[in-house]
């Protein structure tokens, strides 16, 4: 189902006749007519540089399909147009979320975001697709499409895991709160890359020099345990994804049972979605799967996406029966760097985190936003209150068992 929210907001001078016209917001509300405009989204896409994975209908749609029944999500994406040309792309849900089971409250949010915790997909960068020279104009119109009602009734809206690098999340905080909502904006963990130079040895020179120490104490630890008996093997065809994919679930597995814990691909809906996601991703040659071998034993493996001439470094696992001091996950990295620098691409990023290899291994870090907006106001006191009487019990019981025990 689609409906159409003019709105008054003007087009951006772009020196055409439709300058200073008004922009429609088609609201999308049912799968088939979202997938219906794929080939306009693509075409969108490839009009913007800045775009990433997480802004195509083939992860967006892969993770609809995968999460659309939990969590009572409704579709409410918005389709933004010039007269007949589509010049931005809003994809988003609603659904109805309760705090701490109690207080209910009407979410929108974007698409890819909001799974349970052990289901996380973590799309980063998501964001409002625009034509380069709209991005505001299509924000004002979304804005206005949204307070009017026309993607449904809301107490709050979320925009989670956005590059705050883009001064485009500055001026939606202002938009949204010039329509009267209350603004909160959070710092989520940042995203560590590295500014591919033209070298390897240009790169070890940008590292600080406790890093350029963890790196070369790294090879040299690892050569020592190796020796010259290693290799490294792709996927390059759907015949070899399948080994691919399990030896990246085993040793996933693997690094997270020894820290006591389960990996991600323990939750069915996550590894639903790669099933669906990667075989899209090797035919538009932006899979990168990779994995380490040494002595003919699998240590290290490596999910990469290859994007916008980027490395994503998205997941990874390795062997834990290795030596102390030896880190093929490590080595792993180093070799794609590597590969990536010699390749030509700008950027190896390794997404949101706060692992400290992210850390060692990057000069630069990106900041990772989360903006909500609410008009819920009496919902908000009554989640104030429920928390300052849970904290109340929670001293209270405190107290309690200090008393018992003196």
């Amino acid at each position: 189902m689609t409906t159409t929210f003019a709105s008054p907001v003007a087009t951006p001078d772009r020196s055409s006749p439709r300058t200073g016209s008004a922009l429609r917001v088609v609201v999308v509300t049912s799968d088939a007519d979202l997938r219906a405009c794929v080939a306009d989204w693509e075409a969108l896409l490839a009009r913007n540089p800045l775009h990433r994975p997480s802004h195509t209908p083939m992860w967006l749609l892969a993770w609809w399909q995968i999460f659309r029944a939990s969590e009572r999500r409704q579709l409410a994406a918005g389709l933004i147009y010039d007269g007949s040309r589509l010049v931005g792309i809003a994809p988003f849900l609603r659904r109805l979320c309760f705090h701490r089971r109690v207080i209910p409250y009407r979410r929108i949010e974007f698409l890819a975001t909001g799974e349970k915790q052990q289901d996380e997909i973590r799309s980063d960068y998501l964001d409002l697709v625009t034509e380069p020279g709209y991005e505001e104009a299509a924000l004002d119109a979304l804005a206005d499409a949204w307070m009017a009602g026309a993607l449904g009734p809301f107490d709050e809206i979320v925009l989670s895991a956005l590059d705050g690098d883009l001064p485009i999340w500055r001026y939606a905080a202002g938009a949204l709160a010039a329509r009267g909502l209350v603004i909160e904006s959070q710092a989520l963990d940042p995203a560590p890359y590295i500014r591919l130079p033209n070298s390897w040895e240009s790169y070890i020179g940008t590292l600080s020099g406790t890093d350029r120490y963890f790196v070369n104490r790294s090879i040299r630890d690892f050569d020592r345990w190796a020796g010259s008996d290693l290799t490294i093997e792709r996927v390059k065809s759907r015949d070899d994804l399948a080994k691919g994919k399990q030896l990246l679930m085993q040793l996933h597995e693997e690094r997270w049972q020894g820290s006591g814990q389960s990996g991600v691909f323990a939750s069915r809906l996550f590894t639903a979605f790669h099933d669906v996601v990667m075989p899209m991703l090797l035919e538009r040659n932006a899979l990168e799967l990779v994995w380490l071998s040494v002595r003919g034993e699998p240590v290290a493996v490596l999910y990469n996406l290859i994007w916008q001439n980027k490395t994503m470094s998205y997941q990874g696992g390795r062997s834990m029966d290795v030596p102390k001091g030896v880190r093929p996950g490590i080595i792993l990295h180093l070799r794609m760097i590597r590969a990536a620098i010699e390749a030509g691409r700008t950027e190896y990023d390794f997404l949101s985190g706060t692992s400290q290899y992210k850390a060692k291994l990057s000069n630069a870090s990106r900041p990772v936003l989360r903006i909500r907006a609410s008009r819920a106001l009496v919902r908000d006191l009554a989640t104030r209150v429920l928390e300052q009487g849970v904290a109340y019990v929670r001293e209270r019981r405190a107290k309690l068992r200090r008393q018992a025990g003196s």
